[in-house]
């Protein structure tokens, strides 16, 4: 009981990036919004897999089709910084939809609690942050700290590089015992404050829209 409920406290830590970005949202360029998107949508997926485990004592449904839109939420991300072309963004999405009807309604059940999407796709995201850590620091000046995609990468970089070592302990049953399952979920859950407290920060981060005007 001790362990759900930090486990609640630390997933609820987006909570502070949600609010910022409800202040922070109209003043912020477009190319940012499914990084905004995708916060609140972690929120929300995070209110109603309380209500569900209170109510049914799982989850999993919803937190199924939850990394699906997470997915093509954060590609849409790294198209909009021009670090995916348009038709790679198509193809991408589609693999991974065949990846997850594979997992979720093929080899298993929706009510399951899968990894194999979610190994492939936080594998994806990995790859996607170092290539983008990679042009930042190739091409942008200034400090990288106060850099808002240098941030976000860092902190998918952190908590999907945890997810994708993680998940294979749960895919391939190991075998280990169950408390062993339950402190190396809390390294993510770890993960995801660190990386939910970096989000925060690059929002606050985020360039705003400029306000042009006639020069007489």
């Amino acid at each position: 009981m001790q362990n759900f409920v930090i486990d609640i406290l630390l997933n609820y830590s987006v909570t502070i990036a949600a609010l910022i970005a409800v202040f922070r949202l109209k003043p912020i360029f477009q190319s940012y919004y499914p990084f905004i998107l995708f916060i609140w949508l972690g929120l929300i997926n995070e209110t109603l897999s309380l209500l569900l485990i209170y109510k049914f004592r799982t989850n999993t449904a919803n937190s199924n089709i939850y990394v699906l839109l997470e997915y093509c939420l954060i590609l849409l991300q790294f198209h909009k910084w021009q670090g995916i072309k348009r038709g790679r963004l198509y193809l991408m999405i589609s693999i991974g939809f065949i990846a997850w009807v594979t997992d979720n309604l093929i080899i298993n059940s929706i009510v399951d609690n899968n990894s194999i999407f979610r190994i492939y796709y936080s594998f994806i995201i990995v790859f996607l942050s170092i290539d983008q850590i990679s042009k930042i620091i190739i091409t942008e000046r200034g400090g990288l700290l106060k850099n808002t995609k240098f941030l976000i990468c860092i902190a998918f970089l952190t908590y999907y590089g945890c997810k994708a070592f993680i998940e294979v302990f749960n895919a391939f049953h190991l075998g280990f015992s169950d408390m062993f399952n339950r402190n190396i979920f809390m390294i993510l859950y770890f993960a995801n404050l660190f990386s939910n407290i970096v989000y925060a920060i690059a929002i606050l981060c985020i360039p705003t829209k400029q306000e042009f005007s006639l020069q007489y």
